[in-house]
């Protein structure tokens, strides 16, 4: 999938930011149709609406898969309002649904509720550097779709994708989707960003299409 300046959709695709073992992602195996399944009949609204969102993404899953994860991480935030993964899933889930939606005042609209979503995980969460780099996209990509109109502020971005890649040198989600906010910019940092993404280890189908994801945005960077 080609990046454009359009309101970012980044996915919930935690990959585990500091214990020494982590837990075992459902997203791993790549299955994301399966893990979608199996997590509504779990009722876990948070992992259902990252496997739709991943469909969306790394599937071409299209406009079913993005409102199937709008509609579970909605539940999610409802029942856990206090969960920080939950407001991200709702964040990066909006941010889909906004990009769909192309330059309207509709998509704008959503836009901004993915920012509020992202806002509120933040808050909860002021340390995670996960979703520093997923709110680093959103400013990124709304700045760079319709500048201050947008809501989106590049000097945000840039100081919120820094932050999260100092945190975070060895996760590769948090490397990625830095230096996809960053490329937004056109920041000079964006290519070393994303050349540190492309070369962490990528062990699982998810990694995988994460990094091949920012592989295609660093190979787009203008010399």
């Amino acid at each position: 999938m080609k990046r454009g300046p359009l309101f970012p959709p980044t996915l919930l695709l935690l990959l585990g930011t500091g214990a020494a073992q982590p837990t075992p992602d459902p997203l791993d195996g790549g299955d994301y149709a399966q893990v979608y399944a199996r997590a509504q009949a779990a009722g876990d609204a948070v992992t259902a609406s990252r496997a739709a969102a991943a469909m969306t993404e790394y599937r071409a899953g299209g406009r079913d898969w993005t409102t199937r994860a709008v509609q579970a991480a909605r539940q999610a935030t409802a029942t856990r309002p206090g969960n920080p993964d939950a407001h991200l899933a709702l964040g990066s889930a909006l941010g889909l649904q906004a990009r769909a939606g192309g330059y309207t005042l509709g998509a704008l609209n959503t836009a901004q509720q993915a920012r509020a979503a992202l806002d509120r995980a933040l808050n909860i969460a002021p340390d995670r550097a996960d979703i520093q780099a997923v709110l680093a996209e959103w400013h990124a990509g709304a700045w760079a779709k319709a500048g201050i109109f947008s809501g989106g502020n590049q000097d945000r971005a840039r100081t919120l994708a820094a932050a999260a890649a100092r945190r975070a040198p060895d996760t590769l989600f948090v490397q990625a989707h830095a230096g996809i906010a960053l490329s937004l910019i056109r920041d000079p940092q964006a290519r070393p960003t994303l050349t540190r993404a492309v070369t962490l280890n990528a062990d699982t189908p998810l990694e995988r299409d994460l990094q091949t994801q920012a592989k295609r945005v660093l190979e787009a960077l203008k010399p």
